[in-house]
């Protein structure tokens, strides 16, 4: 196009300049406590909280699972995260409250001590823990409110849960 003629154009205010914005992804974290520490879980990685529900034991599995609860019909695997967490630890969540996690094969949920806030950052105010697999746990931190809340892997559980089974 000659350029006298787009000259012409943007003097006469035909034409707009756009302003790009730079879209930020936004994460929406649901925060928790685990005996009295802070955690993080992305909030689309939980399917539902459940309170007060019956738990039923099973033998011969290892300490960190607690047992499994009736969902609607379908049996959840409770796991008791502290182990996972800190293996030192020998405290039990005093709660009857758990996350389920949303999964699209096997049914797990945490056993947790108390639903804190939801919050959101933006996507790269998440602080990865460098040459993290997919087994580790913890997969970094955010900040919040001069904070800075571990993040739990959801995927980790059952990647440590069938290697600890043989599966």
């Amino acid at each position: 196009m000659n350029e006298s003629v787009v000259k012409e154009i943007e003097r006469e205010g035909l034409v707009e300049k756009k302003v790009v914005e730079e879209v930020r992804e936004r994460i929406t974290w649901l925060v928790f406590s685990i005996l009295d520490r802070k955690y993080a879980i992305k909030s689309g990685a939980v399917d539902e909280i459940i309170h007060d529900v019956k738990i039923y034991r099973l033998p011969f599995l290892p300490s960190y699972v607690e047992g499994v609860m009736n969902r609607r019909g379908e049996p959840v695997t409770v796991l008791n995260p502290v182990s996972f967490i800190d293996e030192e630890c020998g405290d039990v969540v005093d709660s009857s409250l758990f996350l389920v996690l949303k999964r699209s094969d096997d049914k797990l949920s945490l056993h947790i001590s108390d639903i804190l806030f939801f919050c959101e950052t933006e996507g790269d105010d998440l602080h990865l823990i460098p040459n993290t697999d997919d087994e580790r746990v913890v997969l970094g931190t955010i900040d919040y409110n001069h904070e800075e809340i571990p993040v739990l892997n959801p995927d980790s559980f059952e990647i440590l849960l069938r290697k600890d089974l043989g599966s």
